[in-house]
């Protein structure tokens, strides 16, 4: 599939250009689910389950999608 660039306006991606996989038809997704990624580091032997950030379309800038940070995904958790 295509992809775009997009920029997401915060959460943990804040003022990041990233892409984003469009339909077979070319749009993009209203909202996107982006799992919490890094490295883990702490006292259990297990780690937590992963959380995931959801950013949704806001606007266009200058032929840009914009996606705007709406929070953690509470199914997730």
């Amino acid at each position: 599939m295509a992809a775009v660039e997009a920029w997401f306006l915060g959460g943990p991606v804040d003022g990041r250009m990233m892409l984003v996989e469009t339909t077979a038809a070319g749009i993009l997704p209203a909202v996107v689910r982006m799992p919490q990624a890094g490295l883990y580091v702490g006292a259990s032997e297990c780690a937590m389950p992963v959380v995931a950030h959801l950013y949704a379309q806001s606007e266009r800038w200058d032929d840009v999608q914009v996606y705007s940070y709406q929070g953690i995904d509470e199914a997730s958790r």
